[in-house]
């Protein structure tokens, strides 16, 4: 296959175009880099593993996939109990869920493995009332589920930034009128490093009165919904990732999770260079189309309110996050401990292929390098 028969998935169907039949004078549609008739049912296809193109061709296929969907999400509890006292909230379809009745510092194994359960399933767990944690409890409730790391796993920083405190596997985040600050840009956690982040617990100590979201994106369910010739394309590509530009490591765009074993679209625009052997324009140009699916596609999203004492426990492996920027001038304050994962073998991003070998990230810096903040000495 070709570039471009890959830059051809990517052409407008029906957009824009003298005698089409959707009335629209824009290019894409919902953000979708390839438009056709089927395309919501994306999100229920990659909820049930199912085929979305044949579900649009296939009616009885289609009608087998309804009933499943119709089963499984009857019973999903809404406010419901799940046992040993956790209570259950689907924030959307696909990905996000609240969790109710648990306090961090006095967790029961039964509670832990719930969580940890719903967490792989669900991307991304939200606590609430948790205010009354300290440092210490915060750092124990994320050794319950994996090793806690740096700020920002096995890294003290991303950059030049003050040194770590007292608590080094705590990451403070703060902004007010003088120093507004908030992660207002889609990423993976740390994909500069070769061992990013299993995942994060992040409490929010102080939140604005209004603003500050933060937005999950699944991206096993981006994965799912490309295009089968793209993703024929994309399987065993790896992309540069790096800091301020640099190639610090290979990783493959589609990423195999380790316990799961579901594949997920691996590359975002903060950390993401180039894929690789393609021409550079080729690459910038299928990544910006990817980006506009990934990021405008809200039927693969959730957003999470913040409130004083809030958490959000999400999978760095299988979503990517966005803190909304619309609260200035008030002041937030957040605190991060970063999962990291104790098997090297799974720690390191790899994709697994049709004879079940792994292919794993490569690095292209030094350890050093890596491992020191940019601005640094």
């Amino acid at each position: 296959m070709t570039n471009r028969d890959v830059e051809e998935l990517f052409e407008p169907r029906g957009l824009n175009k003298r005698g089409a039949t959707q009335g629209r004078a824009d290019g894409w549609v919902g953000g979708r880099a390839h438009t056709w008739h089927g395309h919501y049912r994306e999100n229920p296809a990659s909820r049930a593993g199912a085929d979305s193109h044949r579900m649009a061709s296939d009616a009885k296929y289609a009608a087998a996939v309804a009933e499943e969907l119709r089963r499984r999400d009857a019973t999903v509890p809404h406010g419901d109990s799940v046992g040993d006292g956790l209570e259950v909230e689907p924030v959307s379809p696909g990905i996000g869920t609240v969790v109710q009745g648990v306090d961090m510092a006095t967790l029961t194994d039964a509670q832990a493995n719930g969580i940890w359960n719903l967490l792989m399933e669900r991307k991304v767990v939200f606590l609430r009332d948790q205010g009354h944690i300290t440092r210490d409890e915060h750092i124990a409730f994320a050794k319950r589920f994996a090793e806690t790391g740096l700020a920002f796993g096995r890294q003290h920083a991303l950059a030049a930034s003050k040194p770590p405190s007292e608590y080094p596997e705590i990451l403070r985040l703060y902004s007010d009128e003088a120093r507004p600050f908030a992660a207002s840009n889609w990423h993976s956690d740390v994909t500069w490093s070769d061992r990013p982040p299993l995942g994060s617990v992040l409490l929010a100590r102080k939140a604005p009165p209004v603003g500050g979201d933060t937005v999950f994106v699944d991206c096993i369910a981006l994965w799912d919904s490309l295009n089968s010739t793209l993703k024929e394309f994309l399987e065993g590509r790896t992309a540069t990732h790096g800091r301020r530009g640099n190639d610090e490591v290979e990783h493959p765009v589609c990423r195999t999770h380790p316990v799961t074993g579901k594949n997920a679209l691996y590359i975002n625009p903060t950390f993401t260079n180039s894929i690789c052997g393609m021409e550079p324009a080729d690459s910038a140009r299928l990544l910006a189309r990817l980006y506009a699916k990934m990021y405008s596609t809200p039927e693969h999203t959730c957003r999470f309110p913040w409130r004083d004492g809030s958490v959000a426990m999400w999978d760095n492996r299988s979503c990517q996050h966005y803190a909304v920027s619309d609260f200035w001038p008030h002041e937030r304050l957040m605190e991060r401990v970063t999962l990291v994962d104790p098997s090297e073998e799974d720690e390191v991003p790899f994709w697994l292929d049709a004879n079940g070998e792994r292919h794993y990230s490569v690095m292209l810096a030094s350890r050093e390098a890596i491992d020191t903040p940019l601005g640094y000495a």
